[in-house]
């Protein structure tokens, strides 16, 4: 056999993986088309163009898939030993290499009809809920007399791996020094384990979160449309040891259920039409309370200053609810929070199966009532999956790092910088009809904490990096107002601004607690509505009473489903509620920690700010109450997110 001069360098074991994983890809999309075909009357108005956009799409979700299914053949494929083309040990991959495809090729193919009973891909709770069935063998013999041409589809799809695995083989070991061999496949096999890592997270960026179902939403025009571009064996892994929602039974009664915790709303009452304001939102990456002076004023011995002037200044001019949180503790948990009125329990909700449910939207709602809808993160577009949710709850124009259209401004890490980014958006809403919602997610106060070179020292360090870049966007925030209040639009605008989550770490001891952990400004700004101005230090506010308050105040006249409460009136449930580990119910000055079956904490949060003294069990009075309120929670979030009823 003659050797080239590179064949000692692939011999042909990277040529024989790349075809045989090819040939996967192609049976994929097979499965893909033959799924829209069994199931067409599930996704009716599908254009050429649309159906090219998920097909195509689908390569991400289905690289993942792949990937996944074939990390051990590809491991030991790429293994820079010469044992490997050895016939025993080609034999034994040939046998893995059908085995683990024709298991997935299974999922797909199962889901040509199951998905018409579910409206869902299989996950893996579909799984986990089949291995308490009894009557599994009558279950699936039923099912293969009565869809006996999927099996035959199979069959057909396995057989073609065989073929496959008998065509595409390895040929004879290069004949090259064993050292000379070892070394180059080493470099190649690590340069196959970058590749394997941004196809399972979904690309190479460092801004780049993990690809989960729901960024399906970037390439559709209707919800349940994902389930074309997702693959089934996708929706399984994403799936596998994830706290699905179990059913909750606390209440049997629902009028008992509803007399404690209701998310339905009714209609805005009284003679005032619908108000037609311009809805303009802020969330700020980690920003916490910890960084602003007004809420702080007792640190230091009364000389804390804070590191967001501007923020103080516009808190003196707006609706200020003193005790505000989070409904989460990730970036990915506050679009829906604050857009959806929907928190993150347990996972994120843009993580879950739930988000091709029909759930309550704010740009939605307000698009019904002729307003344009927008949303501006200046990372790289698809960046955090947020792209492809906002698609899903219906916001008409996304715009990202690519629309912004000028790398020169690019941080080289998160995005556009805030102040460049921040002037964009005000301009741009320049441009849109009223009345508009736009909702903006700032970047730059984000590890590692850079600001523009220009803004060396000129902001104060404080003990943390962050506080840094929390005065540069602050200053940012500044000079956005500067330009919007020359605009037309201004005036007639109601301003929220908030965060989406608090800071990963923080330095004062009260924000290192679980309260402190999830503590953030909620901020309503109208600069033509003198009745928009105080500070309310009783009335409870978090991420999801934005939607239901802001429908208020624009005196909204359908009813809606919110998770959340309208804080502009009294509530009849003066609550906050979050995630961390267990759940924690706020009502008043408690805190209830509940583990789901019995409470483990109770908390003066107000009085005892360190959370040192546990009241459980010392003050029924109080804690009774609230786990009859976080019961009657839980069984609406569980329940209605399994049922899907989101909205009235």
């Amino acid at each position: 056999m003659t050797i080239t001069s590179t064949n000692w360098l692939h011999g042909n074991a990277h040529i024989v993986l790349i075809k045989r994983l090819l040939w996967v890809y192609l049976l994929f999309m097979l499965c893909r088309i033959l799924f829209y075909a069994f199931n067409t009357v599930f996704f009716p108005g599908i254009t050429p163009s649309g159906a090219f956009r998920l097909f195509v799409g689908g390569l991400r979700f289905d690289t993942v898939a792949i990937f996944y299914t074939n990390v051990l053949y590809i491991l030991l494929m790429l293994v820079p030993f010469t044992f490997k083309y050895g016939k025993g040990y080609q034999r034994a991959l040939d046998v893995l290499y059908v085995f683990t495809n024709a298991i997935a090729l299974l999922a797909n193919c199962s889901d040509f009809i199951y998905y018409r009973f579910t409206i869902k891909r299989a996950t893996w709770s579909i799984l986990t809920e089949f291995s308490h069935q009894d009557n599994l063998p009558q279950v699936f013999g039923g099912f293969l007399i009565s869809y006996w041409y999927v099996l035959v589809i199979w069959l057909l799809m396995v057989y073609s791996l065989i073929r496959v695995s008998r065509k595409v083989r390895l040929g004879k070991r290069p004949e090259v020094g064993i050292w000379k061999f070892v070394a180059a496949h080493s470099i190649l096999m690590g340069i196959s384990v970058v590749l394997f890592v941004a196809g399972v997270r979904g690309g190479f960026l460092h801004s780049t979160r993990p690809i989960t179902l729901s960024n399906a939403g970037e390439y559709v025009n209707k919800p349940k449309e994902m389930f074309i571009a997702l693959n089934t064996p996708f929706c399984i892994y994403k799936t596998i040891q994830r706290d699905d929602y179990e059913r909750a039974t606390y209440y049997s009664n629902n009028e008992a259920l509803r007399a404690i915790y209701d998310p339905i709303h009714p209609a805005s009452t009284g003679d005032t039409l619908f108000q037609p304001k311009n809805v303009v939102v802020l969330i700020w990456e980690s920003f916490g309370k910890e960084m602003v002076g007004a809420y702080n004023q007792d640190l230091e011995n009364g000389s804390y200053k804070g590191y967001t002037p501007f923020v103080d200044s516009l808190m003196g001019h707006s609706r200020v609810f003193w005790h505000s949180f989070a409904n989460g503790a990730k970036s990915i948990e506050a679009i829906p929070s604050v857009l959806t009125s929907i928190p993150g329990i347990k996972e994120p909700f843009i993580t879950t199966r739930y988000t091709d449910n029909e759930i309550p939207s704010l740009p939605k709602m307000l698009e019904e009532k002729g307003y344009h809808t927008s949303f501006f993160h200046g990372a790289p577009n698809g960046s955090m999956g947020f792209q492809a949710f906002v698609n899903l709850i219906g916001v008409q124009h996304y715009f990202g790092k690519s629309e912004y259209g000028n790398d020169a401004d690019y941080d080289g890490i998160w995005g556009i910088w805030d102040e460049e980014f921040l002037q964009f958006w005000a301009k741009k809403m320049n441009e849109f009809p009223q009345p508009f919602q736009s909702t903006l997610f700032t970047v730059s106060s984000h590890d590692p904490f850079n600001i523009p070179t220009r803004y060396k020292d000129k902001f104060p360090k404080g003990p943390l990096p962050i506080y840094e870049t929390m005065g540069y966007t602050d200053q940012a925030l500044k000079k956005f107002f500067e330009v919007a209040k020359t605009m037309p639009w201004y005036r007639n605008t109601l301003f929220v601004l908030t965060a989406d989550h608090a800071a990963t770490f923080a330095h004062y001891p009260r924000y290192q607690t679980s309260v402190g952990n999830f503590s953030v400004p909620v901020i309503f700004f109208a600069p033509a509505d003198s009745t928009m101005r105080g500070i309310d230090r009783q009335t409870l506010v978090q991420q999801i009473d934005i939607l239901p308050s802001v429908l208020s105040y624009l005196h909204y006249d359908k009813p809606y489903f919110s998770f959340g409460k309208n804080v502009f009136s009294p509530p009849a449930l003066n609550f906050a509620v979050n995630y961390d580990g267990v759940y924690q119910w706020f009502n008043g000055t408690y805190v209830l920690q509940f583990d789901g079956q019995k409470t483990v904490g109770l908390y003066n949060y107000r009085q005892d700010q360190l959370l040192k003294k546990n009241l459980r069990g010392t003050n029924l009075e109080v804690q009774k109450p609230m786990e009859a309120q976080i019961k009657a929670f839980i069984q609406q979030y569980n329940n209605r997110m399994l049922d899907d009823k989101l909205v009235p």
